[in-house]
C-alpha cells in the first residue's frame, strides 16, 4: 500500500526531500535518493533516530531504519483508510478488519490500527450492534432468531449479540413485530394456515409465538 514499492534497501540509501502534510503537517513524507517514499510521524522517526532534515552526504539508511520507515507508513496509510471507511458508514470490528485486509493491508498492521481504534473509542462494537439493531427492527420487523443471524453475519460475537437482543427485543416488542408481519401478508392475500407459519418462520419468530398470534385472530 506504500505509494512506491521498496525493493532493495542498502546503506547508500539518502533522504532525498522531505515534506510536511495533513492538515496540521502532522506527518512527513520522505522520498529517498532512489525515488521511494514514506509516510512517517515526529515520533517515527525520533524511534528510528533519523532527522528528516539532516541530508548531509553522510547520512546513510540502514536497512532496518528503512524497514521501520516503512511500517510506519503502512500504519498510517492504514489508519487513514480505516478512518475513512467509518466516516463513510458504522463498521463491526470484524467488517472493518475484513474491508483492511481486501485492501492489501498486512494483518499485523490491521491488527494494530483496530487494537487503537478500539481504544480510542473510534471502535464500539456493542453500540454497533444497538444501531444496527435499532435500524433493521424499523426497516423490517423480524424475530428473534433472524437478528441474532443477522448480528453474527456483521461479525459480532454471539455472546454480546444475545446481550443487546436481550436488552432491546423484549418479549411484547417482538410479538408487535411478529403482528406487523402477519398483518401484511394477509394484506397481500395470503390466508392458507400453512404458509403463514412458514413466512413468519422464515422471519425468525419461534412457533409457539406464531402459534399464539394463529389461535387468537381477534388481535389482528
Amino acid at each position: 500500500m506504500l505509494e512506491e514499492d521498496f525493493s532493495s534497501p542498502n546503506d547508500s540509501l539518502q533522504i532525498d526531500n522531505v515534506e510536511r502534510t495533513g492538515t496540521a503537517g502532522e506527518r512527513i513524507k520522505i522520498r529517498l535518493s532512489d525515488g521511494s517514499c514514506f509516510f512517517a510521524r515526529d515520533e517515527d522517526l525520533k524511534r528510528l533516530g533519523i532527522d528528516p532534515y539532516d541530508r548531509g552526504s553522510d547520512l546513510h539508511l540502514s536497512e532496518a531504519t528503512i524497514r521501520g520507515l516503512r511500517d510506519s507508513s503502512a500504519r498510517i496509510q492504514a489508519m487513514d483508510k480505516a478512518l475513512d471507511l467509518l466516516a463513510r458508514a458504522p463498521h463491526s470490528t470484524f467488517t472493518l478488519r475484513t474491508k483492511l485486509l481486501r485492501r492489501k493491508f498486512e494483518t499485523r498492521v490491521v491488527e494494530e490500527i483496530l487494537t487503537s481504534l478500539l481504544d480510542n473509542g473510534y471502535l464500539d462494537d456493542a453500540g454497533f450492534a444497538e444501531d444496527w439493531l435499532r435500524n433493521r427492527c424499523e426497516r423490517r420487523p423480524e424475530g428473534r432468531a433472524a437478528l441474532l443471524a443477522g448480528l453474527l453475519r456483521k461479525g459480532i460475537g454471539r455472546r454480546l449479540a444475545e446481550q443487546v437482543l436481550q436488552m432491546y427485543l423484549t418479549p411484547e416488542l417482538e410479538r408487535e413485530h411478529a403482528l406487523r408481519v402477519l398483518e401484511k401478508l394477509r394484506r397481500q392475500g395470503v390466508m392458507d394456515q400453512a404458509r403463514l407459519i412458514n413466512r413468519l418462520k422464515a422471519r425468525g419468530f419461534a412457533f409457539p409465538l406464531i402459534r399464539s398470534l394463529l389461535e387468537r385472530p381477534e388481535e389482528l
